[in-house]
């Protein structure tokens, strides 16, 4: 059977109802594996009908199909090793990540502590009650005898500081975070 690019889609119907449980049968012998016997049909008509669509055939549409197969099967089977690999690989990086947490999150409470240290008395006084101590705005006002409006710009101030030495090892952690799950 010859193919010419006027192939309709009855056409390919007919041939994927003939064809189909071959296409399978094939891949489930390579690699008894269903899911990868059925991705393979799927992938092999979808390649097939936009063969078809872009240009004639010359060979016999058997031919074609069992090139197509071959190929698709190649690479449904790499991309399951690669799959498989990556999958084993996430228990050591979860170890790496376990092993080097603690190191950051001291590393953080350590800048952490630097930046507050560099704040004026009042403002680091007023932040650590709020933040340390979860001591709301009006009972810091009330024990430092300041308005609550005093106590909301120096929480303000801290935070601005905060984020502002920060972003560059937020940048840092996060890229760190991200390699860590790609």
């Amino acid at each position: 059977m010859f193919i010419n690019k006027n192939f309709d889609s009855r056409e390919f119907e007919v041939l994927f109802t003939r064809w189909n449980r071959k296409v399978y049968h094939y891949a489930l012998s390579k690699t008894s594996n269903s899911y990868i016997a059925e991705e393979t049909v799927q992938r092999v008509f979808i390649k097939l009908w936009n063969n078809l669509s872009k240009k004639n055939i010359d060979c016999a549409i058997e031919s074609q199909i069992f090139t197509i197969t071959r190929t698709v099967l190649l690479d449904i089977v790499k991309e399951e090793y690669r799959r498989k690999q990556a999958i084993d690989q996430i228990p050591m990086f979860m170890e790496d990540a376990q092993v080097s947490m603690p190191i950051e999150i001291k590393e953080t409470e350590s800048a952490l502590q630097q930046i507050i240290g560099k704040m004026p008395p009042m403002r680091k006084l007023v932040f650590q009650l709020s933040r340390f101590e979860q001591l709301n705005y009006q009972e810091i006002a009330e024990k430092l005898k300041i308005s609550p409006r005093t106590v909301e710009n120096h929480i303000s101030l801290a935070l601005k500081m905060i984020r502002k030495s920060f972003s560059n090892f937020l940048f840092l952690l996060l890229a760190l975070l991200s390699s860590l799950f790609l």
